[in-house]
């Protein structure tokens, strides 16, 4: 590198180095480039830095190498998935002094136990910030994770925290949040520009709040059941679909989840592509699915509902073989050629079978 550096390569201009230092990650950069000379050195302190921890020994390096150099304001990603190195990386920056960062990735974190939220706070500073992801994987302190996890999307969708956020996926820790409502949501007013979502666990009252938020999401995603609060009633007539723009709902819903609330939901997303369901056998009705579905969801070219009940049960087990049937006869599926299996799933705290509804249309071009 040093023959190069005597043949002219230095004087470069800025942009075009910028743009050879744009094909190296951060600890490459430092390796390769860093210390050869003052201007180069320079131009490195003023280039925008992505920080990807995720390989084994990239932290260690990046450390003892390159942070004790660099400005913080650089950082434009920065992706962590150790709790220890997290709770290290921010015990030397603010993570309000990552100003300029547009990418924000903590995974396999705990709690900081911190009732203020002072941490989390420091999000209202990220005003560029577009993709944001939040996995809480502690097993100890898993109250405040769901308070911090509640917490973060109040800021969100109720404060405006983020306001480029394009991608927001976050998950806690407990079981306990499954089935419980986010106090102090407040109905949102308006769009944000967030396209792609993905949150654990949602009660059915908090989504409906979100929905005026979320009408520029493509992607919505819930891995666990969706549930509905008997006791907190909810209009559920709509005057305009508030989801148009979303084109895949991935979804589990829990027992007390109904058809009208299926179709509710449904009615806000007319340009639905990919569906996923995960429901339990009170929704096994070929009927009533080829209603809704062919109504609400016109464009509709993938699905995939899974419905469970108990293994053995005879109820189950008739509205199995009647849903079947059905489909046999009605144009809906024949045509969509539908295919219906069975799967049984033996565990210690669980013994159940599903029965799982698939069709796949192939888009033409």
């Amino acid at each position: 590198m040093s023959k190069a550096l005597h043949s002219g390569i230095e004087f470069f201009s800025v942009e075009l180095w910028r743009e050879v230092f744009d094909y190296f990650n951060s600890n490459d950069l430092w390796y390769s480039f860093h210390n050869l000379n003052k201007r180069i050195n320079t131009i490195i302190d003023q280039t925008m830095l992505h920080l990807n921890f995720q390989k084994q020994g990239n932290y260690d390096y990046c450390m003892k190498n390159i942070l004790p150099s660099i400005n913080a304001a650089n950082i434009r990603s920065l992706k962590l998935e150790k709790s220890n190195e997290i709770k290290h990386f921010f015990s030397i920056y603010s993570l309000n002094s990552l100003i300029q960062l547009r990418l924000l990735s903590l995974t396999f974190m705990n709690s900081f136990n911190d009732n203020s939220f002072q941490f989390w706070n420091q999000l209202s500073s990220l005003k560029y910030l577009q993709s944001l992801k939040i996995m809480f994987r502690g097993y100890s302190g898993c109250g405040y994770c769901i308070e911090e996890k509640e917490y973060i999307i109040r800021s969100i969708f109720n404060k405006d925290f983020c306001p480029l956020l394009k991608s927001f996926i976050i998950e806690a820790c407990s079981r306990r949040s499954w089935k419980s409502t986010i106090p102090s949501l407040i109905t949102t007013t308006k769009a944000t520009n967030i396209q792609y979502v993905s949150i654990d666990s949602l009660a059915f009252i908090d989504l409906v709040k979100l929905l005026p938020a979320l009408q520029n999401v493509k992607s919505f995603r819930s891995d666990h059941e969706l549930s509905y609060d008997n006791k907190q009633q909810q209009n559920m007539t709509i005057t305009m679909p508030l989801l148009s723009k979303c084109i895949r709902l991935h979804l589990h819903l829990s027992e007390d989840m109904t058809f009208e609330h299926v179709e509710y939901l449904l009615k806000h997303t007319p340009n639905l592509q990919n569906l996923f369901l995960w429901s339990w056998y009170h929704l096994l009705s070929a009927k009533k699915w080829e209603l809704i579905l062919s109504v609400q969801c016109p464009k509709l070219l993938k699905l995939a509902l899974i419905c469970t009940g108990p293994f053995g049960d005879d109820y189950f087990h008739q509205a199995s073989n009647d849903f079947q049937q059905e489909c046999a006869t009605i144009p809906f599926w024949v045509e969509r050629n539908v295919a219906i299996t069975d799967d049984e799933n033996y565990s210690a705290d669980d013994y159940r079978s599903d029965i799982v509804i698939r069709f796949n249309i192939k888009r033409v071009t």
